[in-house]
This record gives C-alpha cells, sequence and structure tokens, in this order.
C-alpha cells in the first residue's frame, strides 16, 4: 500500500486502513478525495456533526447513482436512505412492528438456539467460527421471526453477499456505481420476487409473524404498500444477520488473540455486555458511511458545494484518541464508551436491540462451552466494500466439562 491520502491508495489489509486513518486524523480530518471525487470525514466530532444533521448532510442518495428497477424497487422500504417525513413515517412503522417488548422476549429462543448449534459441533477440537456459529444463528432467528423458510438459507447468503459486497474485495469502499449495481441486479430481482409472494400471501392469511405485523401495521391512517414492506423485509434480513455474524467474528477473534480477556469474561459475565460494545467500537462491522451535501456548507476548513458525497468513516472516529483515551486499545471495561457503530440521530440503527442481543448471547454461550479457544491458521479482518469481518474463522477449541 502507498503512502497516499487518498481512498483510491488503500488497497492493503485492514492494519493498514487502520494506520491510514490515524494519519488522516492527524493530518488531513477532512480531505477530499480528486480521483473519486467525493470527501472524507475522519474525527468523532466531525463525523458527529454529519450524522446528526439530516438537514445539511442527507442520507438520500438516489440522486447520486442512478438505481436500475429491481434495487429501485426494494429501495421503496429501505428507510436508512430517506431524510423526513419518508424516513420518520416508515420508521415509525416498522418500530410498531418490532418492538423492544417483542425483541426482549426473543432472548431464550436465541439462547436455545446458540447452544443447538454448538451442540452440533460437541467434541470436534477444530470449528470454523462463522460457517457454524455467527452466520446460522442471527439467520435462524429473522427467518424464525419472519417465518421464511430456513431451508432457503442459500439464497439468503446470495442475496447479502450481493448487496453488501460487491466489487472486489481490494477495491476500495465508494458509492455503488450503476455498473456494479446492474451486475448483482438479477439477484435483487430474485430477492424482490420471493419476499414479495410472502408478503402477498400474508395479506391474504395473517399469522403472528413480523412479515404479517408490518403488513398490517397502521399509523395515522397510513399502511405500508407491498414494495415498501419488501424493504424492510430485506434491510432486517441482510443487514440483521450481516452484523451479527461480522461482530461476533471480530469478538471471538479479539479474545482468541487475547485469552486472559476471554478467562476475565467467563468469570465475569456480567462484563459481556460492556464487552460487546468494545468491539463495535475498537472492530466494529461498519467502517465508512455515505452522506450527501444539500446545500454549500463550511466543514473542515474547506467550503464543500451542494450535492458533494461524504464518506464518513465511522471505524476512524471510533479510534479518535480525541474521544477515546487510549483509543487503540481493546478495553472491556471502557467507560463512557460512546461508539458510533449503530449510527446516532435519527438514522440510529433500528435493529441494534436485536443485534445486541444476539451477540452478548452468543459471546456468553461460546464462552460457558469451550474452556479455551485459539486461531487456527493465520487469519485476518478482512476489509470488504461495505463491512470489516471474516468470511471464515478456524479455531482449534477446549470443550467444558
Amino acid at each position: 500500500m502507498t503512502a497516499g491520502l487518498g481512498l483510491a491508495d488503500q488497497r492493503g489489509d485492514y492494519a493498514s486502513l487502520v494506520r491510514w486513518w490515524a494519519r488522516m486524523r492527524d493530518s488531513k480530518p477532512v480531505h477530499y478525495d480528486a480521483e473519486l471525487g467525493n470527501w472524507h470525514v475522519f474525527r468523532y466530532d466531525d463525523a458527529m456533526r454529519v450524522i446528526g444533521d439530516h438537514e445539511t448532510f442527507s442520507s438520500d442518495l438516489r440522486s447520486a447513482v442512478r438505481q436500475p428497477e429491481q434495487f429501485a424497487i426494494v429501495a421503496r422500504g429501505a428507510f436508512n436512505g430517506f431524510d423526513p417525513p419518508e424516513h420518520t413515517k416508515l420508521r415509525s412503522l416498522v418500530r410498531t412492528a418490532l418492538t423492544p417488548r417483542m425483541i426482549a422476549g426473543l432472548e431464550p429462543r436465541i439462547t436455545a438456539i446458540a447452544h443447538e448449534l454448538l451442540d452440533s459441533l460437541s467434541g470436534r477440537r477444530r470449528v470454523e467460527l462463522i460457517g457454524d456459529l455467527a452466520y446460522p444463528l442471527p439467520l435462524i432467528v429473522i427467518a424464525e421471526l419472519m417465518n421464511i423458510p430456513l431451508a432457503d438459507r442459500h439464497l439468503f447468503r446470495a442475496w447479502a453477499d450481493a448487496l453488501f459486497f460487491q466489487g472486489r474485495g481490494d477495491e476500495p469502499i465508494v458509492v455503488p456505481t450503476e455498473e456494479m449495481l446492474r451486475s448483482v441486479e438479477p439477484l435483487i430481482g430474485e430477492m424482490n420476487a420471493y419476499f414479495l409472494d410472502h408478503i402477498r400471501h400474508r395479506r391474504r392469511h395473517p399469522g403472528g409473524d413480523l412479515i404479517s405485523k408490518l403488513a398490517a401495521v397502521e399509523v395515522a391512517g397510513t399502511r405500508l404498500a407491498d414494495e415498501e414492506v419488501l424493504g424492510v423485509c430485506g434491510f432486517l434480513l441482510v443487514a440483521g444477520h450481516i452484523t451479527t455474524t461480522l461482530v461476533l467474528g471480530n469478538a471471538v477473534h479479539l479474545l482468541a488473540t487475547r485469552p486472559d480477556l476471554a478467562a476475565e469474561l467467563r468469570c465475569r459475565p456480567d462484563l459481556i455486555p460492556a464487552a460487546v460494545e468494545e468491539v463495535l467500537r475498537f472492530r466494529g462491522q461498519l467502517p465508512a458511511t455515505p452522506r450527501r451535501t444539500t446545500r454549500e456548507v463550511t466543514f473542515g476548513g474547506h467550503v464543500v458545494p451542494a450535492g458533494e458525497v461524504l464518506l464518513v468513516w465511522i471505524a476512524s472516529a471510533n479510534r479518535d484518541e480525541r474521544q477515546f483515551p487510549q483509543a487503540d486499545r481493546f478495553d472491556p471495561r471502557r467507560e463512557p464508551n460512546h461508539h458510533l457503530g449503530f449510527g446516532r440521530g435519527i438514522h440510529f440503527c433500528v435493529g441494534a436491540p436485536l443485534a445486541r442481543l444476539e451477540q452478548r448471547v452468543a459471546l456468553r454461550a461460546v464462552l460457558e462451552r469451550w474452556d479455551s479457544f485459539s486461531l487456527d491458521g493465520g487469519v485476518r479482518p478482512e476489509d470488504v466494500r461495505k463491512a470489516i469481518g471474516f468470511r471464515a474463522l478456524p479455531l482449534a477449541v477446549s470443550w467444558a466439562g
């Protein structure tokens, strides 16, 4: 990797990205990348300003790239990419169906699923954490919530890869181009048709599942259209399970390299929630999030015109020494820990309570069932287009009892 200051130069591994973020926070915290034609934001306070001001820094990027037909269909319900009032309407309807009480009530079932998956591995001295636990756990949870066949899991993974991992892994993270979107449009078309069939069936034969609730929920006389329910389902299925998969993989990797911390958490499970928050700060799944300026604004000593795209480096902000003392140290006891792993403001991740619950339950189960675990071969976090984590994490394990 070169020592350049543009994102196009950053094609190395995760450690190289961490070093690049540090250099940029110190030398060019707000930087225009002429080659890619967008701005980059690296410090915590600047990131907070951008994600906290939706009137100046819009989440709606539909004008930045032309969406192919199938993406435009699913985008109707992808409220994370909207601004008020569209965002307000959709988010309030989703929160009516996905309540904190409902999520909290899932803990016994999530715990049972985690232990069932670990039971299926019992006695094996080598496991592959992602394929054996971190990927299937959240997928089973969301499939049961929506009452969709788990036998279709191979389809779900293909759709997730299409949305999250477009392009080659060594390319820089940018706003997807129309060409990139068109390359995976057939897969998105499959996802759209699949969910629309389920949504229309639930409108005729409602049940107690999440799709039925989303189809029936009404606020101030407004209901979600089929395509809006589709967008919400696609978002929850893909983002919901990918988030937990990546964060759990990152957590176990960190503890595998720090057996002292794993032993401490095993003895003090009450520290697991704080440890999950520190994973989200130290090596969260979200490298960056884009925004578009709605007006000319002076930012970081620069005049940024209207219509410009800014890439807010959440992972860099979470490593900012100005906000987090000893920011490059993984500290499960860190307090306070106001990380940006799930965003802030009106776009704070609506699925964060479920993701946190799944991560806490799964990590507790791993620590209960394994006396020790270590990396089985050379592995490192992958930096991909929209997420940081592992596609595979082989471990050598020793079972408790």
